[in-house]
């Protein structure tokens, strides 16, 4: 990862115009941006570059989802009302520090400005991720900034908002796991909006609760900054929320809603902004694996007889369909038709050409037709195969990259653990929303 960094330092300084490095007078580099906001010191200059070079992507990403890029000026990253201060210290392989990274906002004495102050420890290197992270909370927070604060008055950006700018950013370029989102949609277990607001510790969670959170968090931030005026809306209540003394709901409530919201109306907005979320799914990109598990589900159908029994069909046993009449037969196979062809704008694009055989035996059986059916069903079989086969090669080759290359126990797959373990009892020790919630993802996954 140093050496990531150091490489990426390396072409940062032939590229002058990205930032100024110069030396000063306690062996100390210093790289500044071109707008002077952001300023590192370290005592490596490619590794002062490399860091900038981080928080420049991340101001530019911010800028993207907070605020319209300004093409008239050129200017594309997220603006700063006070200087970020970053200042790497140590050596990888020290002992480290009670925490690697600190945060510390505070007055410019003599004026009306404040600065960030942004200390990394380098004992276990740079980890991209909690640079990501930290340097988003100082982008954040200085927005929280203002007069209206008072002298030693503790200032943090509201987790939720760090959260959920996270999610819309991971959002944006296609890294948001959506199989999560589309468990909790549909399963109805998102996060309160209340409790989602109000949580000051999302670490004294477990790994079941976190994920709940962020992804509720995210929801609500990529359906309010969908709104007019979502993002100015936004950036207003980053700069009035440190400063409130009453509840944080009843702000967030008159910041997001002209004249607040009932408990019943912010619930009724919810759901609507869910159901909205939910259309991008419409149109998503289905995985191999996703592709085969609809296309099994869509073959197959059933049909009320005179005697109020269902009876259940599948295609692949077409004489059976050929034994209904031709009304029954058109009841069965016209519904089976129409979702193949819905499944044709989402599937993997290799399944495109077996989705077309698959309508083009529909119609056949529809009009009693069955010449060369069997044949063209165990090619299809045969090609679903080896699509299945490579599909989990390929989830199984991904996991196992990701497990070789951890670099850390985090400790949930314990909290899953457990909680699968109550999940399979009869008589849950804990039953509860995520309980609940986890039980919903594991069939979302299983089916």
């Amino acid at each position: 990862m140093n050496k990531l960094f150091s490489i990426l330092g390396i072409l940062l300084l032939g590229q002058i115009s990205e930032a100024q490095v110069q030396a000063t007078n306690t062996d100390l580099f210093r790289v500044i941006s071109t707008d002077e906001r952001v300023i590192v010191y370290g005592r490596n200059s490619t590794t002062c570059s490399a860091v900038l070079s981080q928080i420049t992507s991340l101001r530019n990403e911010l800028n993207t989802i907070l605020r319209d890029v300004d093409e008239a000026s050129g200017i594309k990253h997220f603006p700063l009302n006070n200087n970020l201060i970053v200042t790497l210290s140590g050596e990888v392989n020290q002992a480290p520090p009670k925490n690697n990274y600190l945060i510390q906002p505070r007055k410019v004495e003599g004026s009306d400005r404040y600065r960030i102050d942004l200390k990394i420890h380098l004992a276990k290197g740079l980890n991209r991720l909690e640079l990501r992270k930290n340097a988003l909370e100082c982008l954040l927070m200085d927005r929280c900034l203002n007069d209206s604060l008072r002298e030693e008055q503790p200032i943090q950006v509201a987790p939720w908002i760090l959260a959920g700018v996270q999610e819309r950013m991971a959002w944006r370029k296609g890294e948001a796991d959506r199989g999560l989102y589309k468990a909790l949609f549909k399963s109805k277990l998102l996060m309160d909006i209340e409790e989602m607001v109000t949580l000051q510790d999302p670490e004294k969670l477990d790994a079941a609760q976190r994920t709940s959170f962020r992804i509720s968090a995210g929801a609500f931030l990529i359906s309010m900054l969908n709104q007019e005026g979502g993002k100015s809306t936004f950036l207003d209540y980053l700069a009035e929320a440190p400063s409130h003394e009453g509840e944080p709901l009843l702000l967030f409530r008159t910041t997001f809603f002209s004249g607040g919201l009932s408990d019943q109306g912010l619930a009724k907005w919810w759901a609507l902004q869910l159901a909205d979320l939910t259309q991008e799914f419409v149109t998503e990109t289905l995985s191999p694996l996703a592709t085969e598990q609809a296309l099994t589900e869509i073959l197959k159908g059933t049909l009320e007889n005179d005697q109020r029994e269902i009876r259940s069909y599948r295609l692949i046993a077409y004489e059976d369909i050929l034994a209904l009449s031709k009304k029954e037969r058109g009841l069965l196979l016209s519904p089976m038709l129409e979702r193949i062809g819905l499944l044709s704008f989402r599937c993997f694009p290799s399944y495109r050409s077996l989705l077309s055989g698959y309508a083009r035996i529909t119609e056949q059986l529809a009009e009693g037709d069955k010449q060369d059916v069997a044949e063209l069903l165990i090619e299809l079989e045969e090609k679903r195969t080896i699509f299945k086969k490579v599909g989990e090669r390929t989830r199984d080759y991904l996991d196992w990259y990701q497990i070789v290359n951890a670099t850390e126990l985090t400790g949930e797959f314990a909290d899953y653990q457990r909680l699968k373990r109550e999940l399979e009892t009869k008589n849950p020790s804990h039953p509860g929303p995520i309980g609940r919630y986890l039980n919903s993802v594991q069939s979302l996954y299983e089916q």
